[in-house]
């Protein structure tokens, strides 16, 4: 976090550390990331056996793209935060918008190649109950 934001920011009793505040975004955002990364992972996961993928590599493909888009948000933020000119920053931006877009199209290409478009906007597949 930048200096300059925390000297500004200031807990309910008046206080400026933000530890509490920090701690708890921190907690909320690792908990959005993991819970999509599970969601993702399932999709991934039923596309690939759907392909015919080997069993043992399907649930690989998710782990590596998703890791690849986190890597990114975390090596662009630390750059950004250190001082780093756009012209450094601009390809590892343009690759996290391409990760993110295979990251879509590799959640959504299974509903879509059933057909199902309700689905691919929002899986609603239940763990343990047969596919139609």
């Amino acid at each position: 976090m930048s200096e300059r934001f925390t000297r500004t920011m200031r807990e309910p009793d008046g206080t400026s550390d933000g530890a509490a505040t920090v701690r708890a975004v921190t907690g909320m955002m690792a908990a959005v990331v993991s819970l999509t990364f599970l969601f993702g992972f399932g999709n991934v996961w039923n596309l690939a056996l759907r392909l015919g993928v080997p069993p043992w590599v399907a649930p690989l493909v998710a782990p590596a793209v998703d890791l690849s888009i986190l890597g990114l948000v975390l090596g662009i933020r630390y750059l950004a935060l250190h001082g780093a000119p756009v012209d450094q920053l601009r390809p590892a931006r343009r690759l996290l918008v391409l990760s993110s877009g295979i990251t879509l199209a590799l959640n959504t290409a299974d509903p879509l190649i059933a057909g199902d478009l309700a689905k691919a906007a929002f899986d609603e597949d239940r763990v343990g109950e047969p596919r139609r």
